[in-house]
C-alpha cells in the first residue's frame, strides 16, 4: 500500500536539501524554486521506485530519475530561459549517497583495527559491499543527467542565447 505521507516527507527534505545546495550558488530565485522542485521530484521518483516498484537496485533506480529529472530540467529550462544545469545539478545533490560513502568508511576503519580473521572477512566484505554501492550510485547520477544533457545539447545550448539575443533588442 502506498503511504502518500512518507513519498510527501522524502519529497519535502529532499526539496530543502535541493533549496540549499542551490542557494550556495547564489543564483536568482527562481533558479532556487526549480532546483527545489527537481529535488523533491527526482527524490520522490526515487524512493517510488525503490519503496513501491521494488527495484532490485539503488543504481538502477537513480540512474532513471536521474535521466528523468535530466528531461524535465530540459523543458523547465527553456520555459524559464536558464541554463539546465543550473537548475539541475543542485537538484541531484540530495540523492549522493553519503551514508554508504560513510559506512564504507568505517567498515575499512574496522577492518583495520581489527584481529580477528572472520572480523575481518566480515568488514571487507561490508566496505565493498557499501562502497560498490556509494560509486555505482554516484555514476548513475552523472550518467542518467550527462545523457539528458548530450542528447539535448543544442536545444540547451540555444536556450541562453537565444533569451541574451532578445534582451539586447
Amino acid at each position: 500500500m502506498i503511504s502518500f505521507s512518507s513519498i510527501i516527507g522524502d519529497m519535502f527534505f529532499a526539496a530543502i536539501a535541493g533549496f540549499g545546495f542551490a542557494y550556495a550558488c547564489n543564483p536568482p530565485f527562481k533558479t532556487l524554486i526549480l532546483s527545489a522542485l527537481l529535488a523533491a521530484i527526482a527524490h520522490g521518483f526515487r524512493f517510488v521506485l525503490i519503496e513501491y516498484l521494488h527495484f532490485q537496485t539503488l543504481a538502477i533506480a537513480t540512474f532513471l530519475a536521474s535521466f528523468f529529472i535530466g528531461c524535465l530540467s530540459i523543458a523547465l529550462a527553456k520555459i524559464f530561459k536558464t541554463p539546465a544545469e543550473i537548475i539541475v545539478f543542485p537538484a541531484l545533490i540530495p540523492m549522493i549517497p553519503g551514508i554508504y560513502a560513510y559506512k564504507a568508511i568505517l567498515n575499512l576503519i574496522s577492518f583495520i583495527r581489527s584481529e580477528s580473521m572472520e572480523l575481518k572477512t566480515t568488514y571487507l566484505i561490508s566496505f565493498f559491499d557499501y562502497a560498490f554501492t556509494a560509486l555505482s550510485v554516484t555514476l548513475a547520477l552523472a550518467i542518467g543527467v550527462s545523457v539528458t544533457l548530450l542528447i539535448f545539447f543544442e536545444q540547451s545550448f540555444m536556450m541562453t542565447r537565444h533569451a541574451k539575443l532578445h534582451k539586447r533588442r
